[in-house]
């Protein structure tokens, strides 16, 4: 938990109505740029506050800053340098207050916005990316939006009416709408389009008062868990990808997103015990018990697939002319398509206890089960490769790829193709 400010006030009694909380980690192609686009866009009556966190990046970022800060303070007017304090790393004229706080090492995104939230002033605080992807020329709308609604939270959103994605490769898009997907329905945030989102802005208490204890990049996610009955506006924007500078996008950002959701959706279910404890208990033993069913049935379909796939394009098949001819990848199709059968059959009777054994609805369950095992296929083989090309071993990277996805299908197939309640 952050702890609260009794003041929010700064040199001169001056209000700061927002602080613009900046993360950054080698953003020196960036940083004065966005900055200088910060300032042009943003027109409040009161003090705006930026302020850099910068994670002790190997190219300089903060040192950029901070010597901008410097020279500012050279070019200042005699009514700005009254605003200046002796420190060298804030910078304060009529119309925004500049802050460098430089941490001593990379120790992630979620701190660095921490930090940077308890060394802000700031009534209301906007969270945005140093890369360009969050166009500065939208903060005047959030700002005023949140002005007028000082309830909710405002979310910039890429998947919303209005909002898109510039410049991301197809795997990148289903890597994010999956990841999205997966938020929304797993932890019931079904009202919001871009629960992934990094370009957002609330009222400081909203942050102060509870405990961010995830790892990872989508401190948002955990907000709106947390504070599931506040109001949430989403104003569509243009994500345009990073021009300059590397993506951030590796295996440990993965692997943190999924941590974190497990986390919250435990946190989900322990924050509603106190009301209906017994029931809470009862879902997630039965959660688990039909995780655990998925995961054998997917195991028994992986040895049907591999026996069938064998025998076909094994020269024992032709010899005991079960069939002719068979390429080892029709083998390995018909292997898939059976298993895939199997699979549907087994977690519709045993896993989801299924009951309704009807033509129409099987074959309408038959095909979504299908679809979605197609879904888990590519988001497998996106993250094996991710994994394997940042040196994780391929034995490491297939088991994690296949867990990862087989989590993914058996959410996806418990809503859609069962439609069984995921959350309690």
């Amino acid at each position: 938990m952050i702890s609260g400010r009794k003041s929010i006030a700064v040199s001169g009694h001056r209000v700061v109505n927002f602080s613009i909380i900046i993360p950054t980690y080698n953003e020196s192609a960036n940083i004065l740029r966005l900055v200088r686009e910060i300032e042009k866009n943003v027109f409040d009556s009161d003090l705006v506050e930026v302020v850099i966190v910068d994670d002790n990046s190997p190219d300089g970022t903060g040192e950029i800053v901070r010597d901008y800060i410097m020279q500012r303070k050279l070019n200042v007017s005699s009514d700005d340098r009254n605003l200046n304090s002796a420190e060298d790393d804030v910078y304060e004229d009529s119309k925004i207050r500049l802050k460098v706080i430089h941490r001593l090492e990379k120790n992630g995104l979620i701190p660095a916005i921490i930090d940077g939230v308890k060394q802000s002033h700031g009534k209301n605080v906007v969270i945005m990316d140093a890369d360009f992807s969050h166009p500065p020329e939208v903060l005047p709308q959030m700002m005023n939006q949140l002005k007028s609604k000082p309830e909710s939270i405002i979310v910039a959103s890429r998947y919303t009416e209005g909002g898109k994605v510039v410049g991301w490769p197809v795997r990148r898009r289903i890597l994010s709408s999956g990841a999205s997907t997966l938020a929304r329905l797993g932890l019931n945030v079904r009202q919001v389009k871009d629960p992934m989102s990094g370009f957002f802005a609330l009222r400081r208490e909203l942050i102060e008062c509870i405990s961010i204890d995830t790892k990872g990049y989508k401190i948002l996610l955990e907000i709106l868990v947390k504070h599931k009955n506040t109001p949430v506006q989403e104003i569509p924007y243009t994500f345009t990808d990073r021009q300059s500078g590397a993506s951030k996008m590796d295996s440990d950002v993965i692997t943190n997103y999924l941590s974190a959701v497990w986390h919250l959706y435990r946190y989900g279910q322990k924050s509603s015990k106190s009301s209906r404890n017994d029931q809470v208990n009862r879902k997630s033993v039965i959660f688990l018990s039909k995780a655990g069913r998925y995961y054998t049935v997917g195991l028994i379909g992986l040895v049907i697939n591999y026996l069938i796939s064998f025998l076909l394009a094994n020269d024992l098949a032709n010899s005991l002319r079960l069939l002719s001819n068979i390429w080892y990848i029709e083998a390995s199709v018909i292997g898939a398509v059976v298993s895939t059968t199997s699979n549907f059959l087994l977690n519709k009777t045993w896993t989801f206890e299924d009951r309704n054994y009807s033509v129409g609805q099987t074959i309408k369950q038959y095909l979504t089960f299908g679809g979605i095992s197609a879904i888990g296929i590519l988001i497998q083989t996106y993250l094996l490769y991710i994994m394997v090309e940042n040196l994780i071993p391929y034995r490491i990277s297939l088991v994690a790829a296949i867990s990862v996805a087989t989590t993914i299908n058996f959410v996806l197939n418990m809503k859609f193709t069962f439609k069984n309640k995921i959350w309690t």
